[in-house]
């Protein structure tokens, strides 16, 4: 009885073993396929903040006091060779995971505004060129932004960009086996990363989202099969208080069809013009300076 056990126990840990090493091989290969299409963005935005409604001074300063502009660095895939890159839009726009959003304050709860102006986006490639770039759309609803390379600049010439196939995809189940794509930070020479995990819950409503542990923002995750499972994005309730008094922001899959609908938009969208300083009318001239004329 206790030989028959032990016999059964290791070919329990065999098949266990022989599973993990298949999905490592498809990690592996998923790699070598798609890691040039996992780049690095640098942002340079000016984000301002501010409260609806009658809010005490002190507060209005201390949120006046926030507005900034500085560099940041988000991942972002590219889901088509012209140079169309998809990422998650709570790390290009810090804004957009706290405007509309109550938090509760030693005064009382108020409704956070906050805006950022992106004023420059370049795309760092896996040898580390940085290529100008232009967001096209956003998809506040769905959390996304979408950014063209500018292939007619001169940073761009030569270079090739490899894409992931939004279409080769499939839906997932709860604790089916999941394989994350990313690309480690500068300190790291941006090198690519692999994760594998699973599907620990799934949202259905208002739509479909995935919990799966990664670290991978704005990167391909994958099934165990090699189908593109979705990418990572940054969700938060709109509108909801905090009992804490902070946002609460989780980071979900958002599957490829989805995305892809959006794309086919993001494919022929132009940047938006930057906003013009409206013309001042010519000061009229004194009557003496008239009369002398």
């Amino acid at each position: 009885m206790f030989r028959t056990i032990v016999l059964a126990l290791a070919a329990t840990t065999a098949l266990a073993s022989a599973s993990t090493a298949e999905l490592r091989d498809t990690a592996k290969k998923l790699s070598a396929e798609h890691k040039d299409a996992v780049v690095w963005l640098s942002v340079l935005a000016k984000t301002s903040m501010s409260a609806d409604g009658d809010v005490p001074a002190q507060i209005k300063s201390a949120l006046a006091a926030q507005e900034k502009e500085e560099k940041s660095e988000v991942t972002g895939t590219i889901i088509d060779a012209s140079g169309l890159i998809v990422t998650a839009l709570g790390g290009l726009d810090k804004s957009s995971m706290v405007d509309g959003q109550t938090v509760n304050t030693p005064m009382g709860p108020i409704k956070l505004k906050s805006n950022s102006e992106i004023k420059e986006v370049k795309v760092i490639t896996a040898d580390g060129s940085e290529v100008p770039a232009d967001l096209v759309l956003k998809d506040e609803d769905l959390g996304l932004a979408f950014i063209k390379v500018r292939m007619d600049s001169e940073e761009a010439k030569g270079i090739e960009f490899k894409a992931i196939n939004l279409a080769d995809s499939a839906k997932g189940e709860v604790l089916d086996e999941c394989i994350a794509l990313g690309r480690l930070d500068e300190s790291l020479n941006r090198e690519a990363s692999l994760l594998t995990t699973e599907i620990s819950g799934i949202t259905t409503r208002p739509r479909t989202f995935y919990r799966v542990a990664t670290d991978a923002i704005g990167c391909p995750i994958y099934l165990a099969n090699g189908k593109l499972l979705g990418v990572s994005v940054l969700r938060n309730p709109k509108g909801n208080s905090s009992r804490t008094g902070q946002i609460q922001i989780s980071p979900v899959i958002l599957p490829a069809a989805d995305i892809a609908k959006v794309a086919a938009q993001a494919k022929d969208a132009k940047p938006a013009e930057p906003a013009k300083a409206e013309e001042k009318p010519a000061e009229e001239k004194p009557a003496e300076e008239k009369a002398g004329e």
